[in-house]
């Protein structure tokens, strides 16, 4: 007798192999640690120059912080008092790290009376040389920025982008 259809062993053969596939396909998808760091600090680099040419357009000084895994910017106030943008500005407004992002180590400038550091962006396009060491679990990316307001990413290869 002649019969038709798939053994169970064939059957189970393709489902194995259909699995392993969909199982690569996903672990491709996902992204990993280390793109989304970097993804995450082109994001903050364009902040900065954003923040950089708002202080050139407006003949007002801005100046830039960052605690731990949250940025903040800051204008001077009509006492001439550093104040942060808050929620006033959509752009400049406070803003958290995606999540696990973590600061390593901060350097820019001088701290303040209050002991933060900070980048300043001047009208004259000029700011403040600044470093900063992020990670996400094991990868690592660092932010330089010049005084002249331009900001590159460094990943932990040393690569800039």
């Amino acid at each position: 007798m002649s019969q038709r259809g798939f053994t169970l062993i064939e059957l189970l053969v393709v489902l194995v192999i259909v699995g392993i596939m969909l199982g690569l396909a996903g672990v491709r998808l996902a992204p990993d640690d280390e793109h989304t760091l970097t993804t995450e600090m082109r994001r903050l680099a364009v902040l900065l120059e954003q923040a950089r040419d708002e202080a050139v357009t407006t003949g007002e000084p801005i100046a830039f912080s960052v605690e731990r895994a949250r940025y903040r910017f800051w204008r001077r106030d009509a006492a001439d008092a550093w104040v942060p943008y808050g929620d006033d500005d959509d752009a400049l407004r406070d803003r958290d790290a995606t999540a696990g992002v973590r600061l390593m180590d901060w350097r820019a400038g001088q701290a303040d009376e209050a002991g933060a550091a900070r980048v300043l962006f001047l009208p004259s396009g000029a700011s403040t040389p600044f470093s900063a060491d992020f990670a996400l679990n094991a990868a690592y990316a660092r932010l330089r920025g010049d005084s002249l307001g331009r900001v590159r990413v460094e990943t932990s290869f040393g690569a800039a982008s």
